[in-house]
């Protein structure tokens, strides 16, 4: 009889072993779940690490198409002052930097019209620094009679060279927002057919202070200023004063 409690001693020692080996595999049980959703969170983190870099893909396809398409403008823009004499030919000799003066206008914006005297006289500026000059309409809607006609009552045909802009690549190349606008661009490389610098863009002078204020004459001939500085090589004083006139519409 007084072995009875060790044998019930016994008996609950080995439950209560069990039930700590009960509890120790709970426990390990629980241990292991948070490790099953680390992983889970790992592979989420995996998954958006691949979409990001699936976007940032997009993201530089969307770029080189961008600068593609821009590369297809400039060229289309080259192959307009090409066509009306201002940039030579392929297989040109000369690999000097090549000026090139553009004044955007318009046939329907008063303000462009009221300024081709002094247009003229810019380009009669320009012919003595040997800086090719060009009037550049930046419509789609004109036709060659519309231009022509336009020419003929403002007697500029002859004058400067006169392009056709109905893309907009030139005034896209130049920036160009409204007319009239004027740019001075420098084409380097053989027969202009390097890079491209805008060195100017802005006003062709202060006639106009603001829409529908208009001087007697005008007080600073600004694009005549930079042409003169960028024939010498000197640095533009004012490059890009601000231009009044009519905004150049773009497709939507």
């Amino acid at each position: 009889m007084p072995r009875v409690p060790v044998v019930v001693a016994t008996m609950m020692l080995a439950l209560a072993g069990c039930a700590v080996s009960r509890d120790a595999d709970m426990t390990a049980a629980h241990t292991r779940t948070p490790a099953g959703g680390s992983d889970a969170a790992a592979r989420g983190s995996h998954a958006a690490a691949r979409g990001s870099h699936a976007a940032a893909r997009g993201s530089h396809a969307a770029a080189r198409g961008s600068h593609a398409a821009a590369r297809g403008s400039h060229a289309a823009a080259r192959e307009l002052l090409i066509a009306a004499g201002a940039l030579p030919h392929d297989g040109s000799s000369s690999d000097e930097p090549r000026l090139v003066a553009l004044v955007f206008i318009s046939p329907e914006c008063p303000i462009a019209n009221a300024m081709v005297p002094d247009l003229i006289a810019a380009a009669q500026e320009a012919r003595r620094l040997g800086i090719a000059f060009c009037a550049v309409h930046p419509t789609p809607w004109a036709d060659d009679a519309t231009l022509r006609a336009h020419a003929r009552e403002f007697e500029i045909d002859g004058v400067f060279l006169i392009v056709a802009d109905r893309a907009l690549a030139l005034a896209e190349l130049a920036g160009a927002t409204v007319t009239p606008e004027a740019a001075l661009l420098r084409f380097d490389g053989e027969g202009g057919d390097g890079a491209v610098e805008r060195l100017y863009l802005g006003r062709v002078n202060d006639l106009y202070s603001a829409i529908g204020r208009r001087r007697a004459v005008a007080t600073s001939n600004d694009l005549v200023d930079a042409m003169r500085a960028a024939r010498r090589g000197a640095p533009i004083a004012n490059p890009a004063p601000k231009a009044i006139g009519c905004f150049i519409a773009r497709p939507s």
